[in-house]
């Protein structure tokens, strides 16, 4: 059932300021109340905590309710599930204190509203859509699939604002500090759905060549996962495209240590390469012993033994140059082709 969220009843409630605005989904959309589970559990309306849910039962229930939203659940299941330590008879008090908090606070906030949202009769509860709330987590799954089985090659401008806007969402771990187990299942879900918009996204700056975009999504993805070799991987890629070859090379360095404390593996094949072409770079294998020369004309300056020894250095460095150049031109023409046939 879609809910109508104009008219709402501006009842007594308790805020922690005296601010009244309203909050825009993307997507224009305007949500008087919203509900974040990423991070800690919080609840505001017009953008403004609101207090009231101090029982932790009614936030796990709530937000349980809320991440399951498209059933109906037994009172039951939710009292067992929930307070699994309780004896049944206590559980079932405990789920109707719960549901007796939420309804309160729900209908201070939305007045009759709230009953359309929260579902009850003796036997069932449910979460009856949320069409009148945002919740971080539904608009970040909503964009999230809008790029679903979607190579990096072939995303649009839309689909890569969406992972942006995704990843913005995602403000820590799910409910942060809950470790049940329904909790923990729902967190490694959303966490790995999290990494995957970042690693995208990460192909897609590399691929376009948004350096410190790239770089700050790389980072993002080893916060929550240090081992994450794909992410070292474009960050030296990213690195040596921006001339920032030492960087580059401190990054497998680094990719290195992490792999064999954590997993006892060393880089994978591809990324060893990388790295071995990244350290013999034509474009800085001038030897040590020879200075920069200013221009051109400072040349006579040198003797005839330095020079000719600099000459086999520089046709030498033009021959890889040609090679490099040769080798452009026939990834330039693949990729042609490909587009071509593609169309």
């Amino acid at each position: 059932m879609s809910l109508v969220c104009r008219g709402f009843e501006n009842r007594n409630y308790a805020i922690t300021t005296h601010q009244h605005t309203t909050t825009q989904q993307k997507g224009g959309a305007v949500y008087p109340l919203t509900i974040n589970l990423f991070g800690r559990f919080q609840i505001c309306y017009a953008e403004q905590a609101i207090t009231g849910l101090q029982l932790r039962g009614a936030q796990e229930l709530l937000s349980y309710l809320l991440l399951h939203r498209d059933r109906a659940y037994p009172r039951e299941t939710l009292a067992t599930l929930l307070w699994k330590e309780a004896e049944p008879t206590q559980a079932r008090k405990y789920l109707r204190q719960a549901l007796w908090q939420i309804q309160t606070v729900l209908r201070n906030v939305l007045g009759t509203a709230a009953k359309q949202l929260i579902m009850l009769d003796t036997d069932w509860v449910r979460v009856n859509g949320t069409d009148c709330l945002s919740l971080d987590v539904t608009v970040f799954e909503s964009a999230f699939r809008t790029c679903q089985g979607t190579p990096v090659a072939d995303l649009t401008d839309g689909q890569r604002e969406n992972l942006e806007h995704a990843v913005q969402l995602y403000r820590g771990d799910l409910l942060e500090g809950w470790y049940q187990d329904w909790c923990l299942f729902e967190r490694e879900r959303l966490r790995d759905c999290y990494l995957t918009a970042l690693g995208k996204l990460l192909s897609y700056c590399d691929v376009h060549g948004q350096v410190d975009r790239g770089l700050m999504h790389a980072e993002s993805i080893l916060r929550c996962d240090p081992a994450e070799e794909q992410a070292y991987y474009h960050m030296m890629h990213l690195q040596w495209t921006a001339g920032r070859r030492t960087q580059a090379l401190r990054q497998y360095q680094r990719c290195k240590r992490v792999l064999s404390e954590e997993l006892s593996v060393q880089p994978s094949e591809r990324t060893q390469k990388l790295y071995e072409q990244i350290r013999s770079d034509p474009l800085d294998l001038a030897p040590a012993n020879v200075p920069t020369l200013p221009s051109p004309s400072f040349a006579p300056q040198f003797d005839t033994e330095y020079l000719t020894d600099l000459m086999v250095y520089l046709k030498q460095l033009q021959a890889q140059l040609d090679d490099m150049e040769e080798q452009l031109k026939l990834h330039i023409r693949a990729v042609a082709v490909a587009l071509k046939n593609k169309r």
